[in-house]
């Protein structure tokens, strides 16, 4: 059977676009094309199909059943599709057009001239954002950005997307270099005030149900959204923290001026990873996840383990070339 004209990759992908992201001016904005051209495109699609694929008395379009059964099984065609070009493009070594991802704030201080001197030559253009991480999962599912590196776990039950791990590390506790005494229990620092990180952000989030957890109550006095905040507050002896080693390793001429120690009681750690809609970039995903790893590993958390040797112990390194965690 010839295909009918209209119905092609270009018209298939505007369709499923305005279907995932719930209207044609949204769909637009991301294809670089008018709300109208968006419209125009979809209509040639239902007339070469002759159905109509979106209910538009509904607001948020809704799918009509054969508007569901296309973006079904149009998912597979156009996953099968930019597998191929991948395909393609990587055998002849070409890289690819564009690629924007999104690093958590401590994240970028570490491997964003990393990641351009490994893999600069296999994108175009590379857009590396940081920022808080919720609001970059939104942006990831609004597909403003191609993949993230994060320590949330949020996206995990997202369909679609692949998971590649680059560390676990646990939280630990920080104070003022002057503070009296053991930091454990939590309740001898009550006397401090508690530096909170962003609940905008992941790791804001998991300290903040750690702490309902361990029955601390914590008053919110000060909230900040960078680990510079954070940890220069505590040095300069305001207050006290919770965060990770990675974080403190990007602050780490302030560690004079702190004191440092593991959480014994209810531990917990995060897993940073790389999340990457599957198919979309081929093996660049994982490499990323590898480069990533390497350099961590080679970052300013050895100097941190120099200087606090049981650090060491508080940072693990999962496999990431076995594959994606995929969801």
């Amino acid at each position: 059977m010839k295909l009918p004209p209209g119905f092609d990759l270009g018209s298939l992908e505007v369709f499923m676009l305005t279907a995932e992201l719930g209207g044609m001016t949204q769909s637009g904005q991301h294809l670089g094309m008018t709300q109208s051209a968006v419209s125009q495109t979809i209509f040639k699609l239902e007339a070469a199909l002759g159905v109509k694929l979106f209910d538009r008395t509904m607001r948020p379009l809704a799918l009509t059943p054969s508007g569901k059964l296309l973006f079904q099984d149009g998912a597979k065609l156009l996953s099968a599709a930019r597998a191929l070009a991948i395909e393609v493009r990587e055998g002849s070594q070409r890289p690819v057009d564009c690629v924007t991802i999104a690093l958590a704030e401590s994240l970028a201080n570490h491997l964003t001239a990393p990641l351009l001197l490994g893999l600069g030559a296999r994108a175009l253009r590379w857009q590396l954002r940081s920022g808080i991480s919720l609001l970059q999962h939104h942006e990831f599912l609004t597909r403003k950005i191609d993949m993230l590196i994060t320590g949330s776990s949020q996206l995990e039950d997202s369909a679609d997307v692949d998971h590649f791990p680059i560390l676990t590390e646990d939280f630990i506790l920080i104070a003022p270099a002057a503070h009296p005494g053991p930091l454990e229990p939590l309740d001898a620092l009550t006397d401090l005030p508690f530096i909170r990180f962003s609940l905008l952000s992941a790791m804001g989030q998991k300290i903040e149900r750690q702490l309902a957890r361990m029955r601390v109550a914590a008053p919110n006095v000060v909230e900040v959204d960078s680990t510079e905040q954070q940890v220069s507050t505590v040095a300069a002896g305001f207050g006290w923290s919770i965060t990770t080693p990675l974080c403190l390793a990007s602050h780490i001429d302030l560690l004079p001026r702190l004191k440092v120690a593991p959480i014994t009681r209810a531990q917990f750690r995060r897993t940073v990873h790389l999340v990457a809609r599957r198919g979309e970039f081929g093996l660049l995903p994982r490499d990323i996840a590898i480069l990533a790893q390497q350099s961590l590993r080679e970052s300013r958390l050895v100097d941190l383990a120099r200087e606090i040797p049981w650090l060491e112990h508080a940072v693990g390194w999962p496999g990431v070339a076995e594959g994606a965690q995929s969801s």
